[in-house]
């Protein structure tokens, strides 16, 4: 059987959310009109805007399930798909329920599997079958189902309650817990690599099974917790960001101020001979030259740095910094070689534009709130497992209109400075793993403090198993699929 083109079109890219209203078209203006956003929002999610995605999705599917040529058996499959793609969307945006589209998709397979097809001859359900199969996947992935304990897990036997240490597997250290109440709790370090389960257990027999905890599928990722009033900590964490920001900006409108590697010194054979006149003419020459760059290495930076400034001028700049590193390293070995004192002739300097404001001596001093700058501060972490996030992207949007990026430091800290009549109203975070999930997320008016957002880190990472099984082997427990490995008491 040859699929039709317009399913092939469709299942390439297809996403669904409903309730948006677009005006009536003609069936076939309405079938281009929702290829065409489908196409934008495969673009929008390649650039990581699942937010932006799911928008152009919610208009292709309004559009589609106004199409007649769609209520057939197969058009039903498509929107099926469709619905799988809003969940794999919603999910990745975090903004809505991903579990209620996989559940709409199954209601159009059960009633495509009733509706014959356009085409008469062509049975539908086998592409019911294997759309059902990919959607139970899906729901597996996002937690949509929890599974509930194995039918043969059996009962927790309190002659096996004990901690347990992992022996037998070389540069791995494991250790399980069986609590007599049933609960146990289980951690594995490998390499560079930590993981930890909890959960219930039982025995039949002579196994022993444990049953993972799973995040449950209706939580969210990430939600807005506590607000607080802001303090000297946040004074700090603030004037620290703008420090940062101001010596990337430094960094980026001129990249020559970073300096070069310093060059190793000249290795002199001990037996040479005492230098001479030679030897302190060259090194006057390479302190004249050394004083020449860094003149012309002053005037370049200058131009460069200049608003306005052409990128020939930005490329001169940065060879003007680089002939006076190479001429200052000269002159060094020279004066050695003569073994005479180097001489203090300066550095080039560097135009106002490339200069970091001086940072105060007292910094760890006490700050008199009279002197604070204020703004305004998220903090980012998993207060269960007791961790802060780095490298989270977070868009502050003021009440104006005015939106302020920034990322968060290793101690899940991002700032920006408060807006005269304007308050923070949302939070538009994006979390660094390899997802990109983004989330917008309403708060309460906040033009002063820190607002914090808990995320449930659990879901970022797959468990490490779902059930695992082990053989009761005397006073040991003998797990399944790890070699020579055995869990004994200690």
């Amino acid at each position: 059987m040859t699929m039709p083109r317009r399913l092939t079109l469709i299942l390439a890219g297809s996403v669904l959310l409903a309730g948006v209203q677009l005006p009536a078209q003609a069936p076939q203006q309405q079938a281009q009109t929702a290829m065409e956003l489908l196409e934008k929002a495969t673009e929008a999610k390649a650039v990581g805007d699942h937010a932006g995605a799911l928008e152009f999705y919610n208009q292709a599917a309004a559009l589609l399930a106004e199409d007649p040529a769609g209520q057939d058996g197969l058009g039903l499959v498509v929107r099926a798909d469709l619905q799988r793609d809003i969940a794999r969307a919603s999910h990745a945006a975090g903004t809505c329920d991903p579990c209620a589209a996989l559940a709409k998709g199954r209601a159009y397979l059960d009633q495509a599997r009733r509706v014959p097809s356009a085409d008469g001859d062509m049975n539908v359900g086998p592409i019911a079958d294997d759309m059902e199969q990919q959607l139970e996947s899906e729901g597996r992935r996002m937690r949509c189902v929890q599974p509930g304990p194995p039918a043969d897990m059996g009962k927790p036997d309190a002659a096996l309650a004990g901690h347990y240490y992992l022996s037998g597997v070389m540069e791995t250290g494991s250790e399980l817990l069986l609590k007599a109440d049933g609960r146990f709790e289980w951690y594995i370090s490998y390499g560079a690599v930590d993981q930890v389960a909890k959960g219930r257990w039982g025995r039949t027999g002579q196994t022993v099974t444990l049953a993972a905890d799973l995040p449950a599928g209706d939580a969210p990722l990430l939600r807005v917790d506590q607000a607080f009033p802001w303090d000297e900590a946040a004074e700090r964490g603030l004037r620290n960001a703008q420090r940062a920001r101001e010596a990337e900006a430094i960094a980026e409108r001129c990249p020559w101020t970073i300096g070069a590697a310093a060059s190793p010194p000249l290795i002199l054979p001990e037996d040479r001979p005492a230098p001479g006149p030679a030897e302190q003419a060259r090194a006057a020459e390479a302190k004249r030259i050394a004083e020449t760059a860094r003149d012309e290495a002053s005037r370049a930076t200058a131009k460069g740095a200049a608003a306005g400034a052409s990128e020939a001028d930005r490329t001169a700049a940065e060879a003007a910094m680089v002939a006076w590193y190479e001429a200052h390293y000269e002159m060094e070995q020279a004066y050695r070689t003569a073994a005479a004192p180097l001489p203090d002739i300066g550095a080039p300097v560097m135009p106002t534009e490339c200069q970091a404001a001086p940072v105060d001596a007292a910094a760890d001093a006490p700050i008199p709130p009279s002197q604070w700058r204020r703004g305004v501060g998220v903090v980012v972490g998993d207060p269960a497992r007791e961790m802060r996030l780095s490298r989270v992207s977070v868009t502050f949007v003021f009440s104006d209109g005015y939106r302020e990026a920034a990322e968060t430091s290793r101690g899940g800290w991002a700032f920006v400075s408060r807006r005269s009549g304007a308050a923070v109203e949302q939070l538009v975070l994006t979390l660094p793993d390899g997802s990109r999930r983004s989330a917008p997320l309403p708060i309460k008016p906040l033009a002063e403090g820190v607002q914090a957002v808990a995320v449930d880190t659990q879901q970022l990472v797959a468990p490490p198993f779902e059930v695992m099984r082990l053989q009761v082997q005397g006073r040991d427990l003998i797990p399944e699929n790890m070699g020579r490995g055995r869990y004994s008491r200690n």
